[in-house]
């Protein structure tokens, strides 16, 4: 589900660290009408500094607290200028109308108007009940002026995530500044943190914000980034995003890699397909992607199925997959009958999908694809398999021969010495394949290497890449303007060509496009398979 990013200047919005507090007695936010007072007009404290908004019109604001809050959120700024005029200062709903004033100051660039509403707003009774919203708008009318050069970088630089941080803070490092500034900001993992560093980018002036990783702390980040008005790009691997509000996913996820598997699978030109993902959220998120893009393609998805990711035998929930349990498969009830316990090595089942996909890191990935020829499943090993070895080797039957198809997760040495034939002429996803890779890739590999004795992992990799389309798009935003808004225009333009990992776009939605990289399993060793 996308993330509901939608940047709402409203003060129920904003008021949210104000929801706990008590209310005021609810005789205090009814009938307030324009023009009512108690006191002479005379005496009442009006923003008189502030230039007024003019052609509004008054507006009654009457009944409970939520109507108002309601009818402020929905009013234009020049009928608040107006009905801000004829409010009874010393009585609620004048502090709501001029935190609303100064919030919309502030959304149309006005710091200078913002402030003075603010300060107005600090002075109404009911000022305690918008303490959150007060204090957010002072945050960002204090801030530095926006430092077209500055980019701010959130990561886990502390706390049990800091090696996942430092390894994204070094591979961004050696890629190109293009001229940009990098802030690096602690989160340090969690959502407080991140939120934290998010007021303190603004604070220094950035004119946008790259990360944070987690998807806990990404979600609090992004909602912090799109209140205070700067730019996002996330780096944490989930699916939703925001463009219109200034928030992107510049990272790939499991559910854009799975659908890259359906349009692999559409290229390789398979009818049918089933998923077998572990069950988390992670595999279930991959699982639903895959299904709905394969359907949307036209491939029949005929099999769902999914395993318990820490259990220490996946065979029961395989079977279960496989539909092999003889209380509801007579044919295999039958066989077993027959041929006694040694019948489940003989067994041929029905499977109903040619190609199958199976999202899940290159160990357990290994198991699960071992127990399928274990069970009697024909993979596809090699690229033409002798119709009459079929039939003798299944009892009569030609069996549907299955292709493995895998995320990223699976490239890694281990897939081949875990998985061993099972394995063979399997293909996985990957968009970052590193030493399969371009010059881009390799050159990135080699530094990272020199700082820190290994290769770049592929998070590494799309994280480097992630740097050099925020940087394109500060470049892109020019010298005059406004820089945060030029920013995010740029960045739904931005494209990157020759990258650590393969060639990546900003999609329409806001979130990367990119098309990966295919690699298999041939003769034992991990290669490129062009299609």
């Amino acid at each position: 589900m996308p993330l509901p990013f939608h940047l709402r200047l409203t003060i129920g919005f904003l008021t949210s660290a104000a929801a706990c507090r008590t209310p005021p007695p609810k005789a205090s936010w009814i009938e307030v009408e324009p023009g009512q007072s108690h006191v002479s007009p005379d005496a009442r404290p009006r923003p008189a500094e502030v230039q007024p908004v003019t052609g509004g019109r008054r507006l009654t604001l009457s009944g409970s607290r939520t109507s108002i809050l309601d009818a402020v959120d929905a009013a234009s700024e020049a009928d608040l200028a107006a009905t801000a005029a004829t409010l009874d200062p010393t009585r609620p709903p004048y502090g709501v109308v001029a935190a609303r004033l100064a919030a919309l100051a502030l959304h149309r660039g006005d710091g200078v108007a913002a402030a003075r509403w603010l300060a107005v707003a600090r002075a109404a009774p009911d000022r305690d009940d918008l303490a959150g919203a007060l204090d957010a708008i002072a945050a960002v009318t204090s801030a530095r002026p926006v430092d077209r050069g500055l980019i701010a970088v959130l990561l886990p630089l502390s706390g049990r995530f800091a090696p996942i941080g430092d390894e994204i803070k070094v591979a961004i490092e050696l890629a190109p500044a293009d001229g940009a500034r990098r802030l690096s900001l602690d989160t340090p993992g969690d959502p407080a943190g991140a939120v934290a560093a998010v007021d303190r980018a603004v604070a220094e002036g950035a004119v946008a914000i790259l990360g944070p990783v987690g998807v806990r702390e990404a979600e609090a980040a992004a909602r912090r980034a799109a209140e205070r008005g700067v730019p996002i790009a996330l780096l944490a691997p989930g699916d939703g995003a925001d463009e219109e509000s200034g928030v992107f996913r510049v990272v790939g996820s499991p559910e854009t890699e799975a659908r890259a598997a359906a349009a692999i699978a559409v290229a390789l030109g398979t009818p049918t397909a089933g998923v077998l993902a572990p069950r988390d959220d992670v595999g279930t998120a991959a699982a639903e992607a895959v299904a709905a893009a394969a359907e949307e393609a036209g491939i029949i998805v005929t099999a769902r199925g999914s395993y318990d990711p820490t259990a220490t035998d996946l065979e029961p929930d395989v079977k279960d997959f496989l539909g092999l349990d003889p209380v509801i498969n007579p044919r295999l009830a039958a066989h077993l009958r027959r041929f006694g316990k040694r019948g489940w090595q003989t067994f041929s089942p029905d499977v109903p999908f040619a190609l199958l996909y199976i999202p899940d890191r290159h160990d357990r990935a290994a198991i699960v694809a071992s127990f399928l020829p274990y069970l009697g499943v024909e993979v596809r090993t090699a690229d033409f398999l002798d119709p009459d070895y079929l039939r003798k080797k299944h009892g009569g039957r030609i069996p549907q021969v299955v292709q493995l198809l895998g995320s990223s997760g699976w490239n890694h040495p281990g897939l081949v010495t875990r998985g061993g034939n099972a394995v063979e002429g399997a293909y996985f996803v990957e968009p970052c394949p590193g030493a399969f890779g371009e010059a881009t890739s390799a050159e990135l590999a080699a530094a990272f290497v020199a700082r820190r004795g290994r290769e770049p992992s592929s998070a590494a990799q799309e994280a480097h890449d992630a740097w050099r389309l925020v940087a394109s798009a500060r470049v892109a935003a020019g010298r005059t303007g406004d820089a945060r808004a030029a920013f995010v225009v740029a960045l739904r333009q931005a494209r990157l060509e020759d990258g650590a990992c393969t060639p990546a776009a900003i999609g329409a939605d806001g979130q990367l496009v990119r098309e990966p990289a295919l690699l298999g399993v041939d003769a034992g060793e991990i290669v490129v398979i062009p299609y």
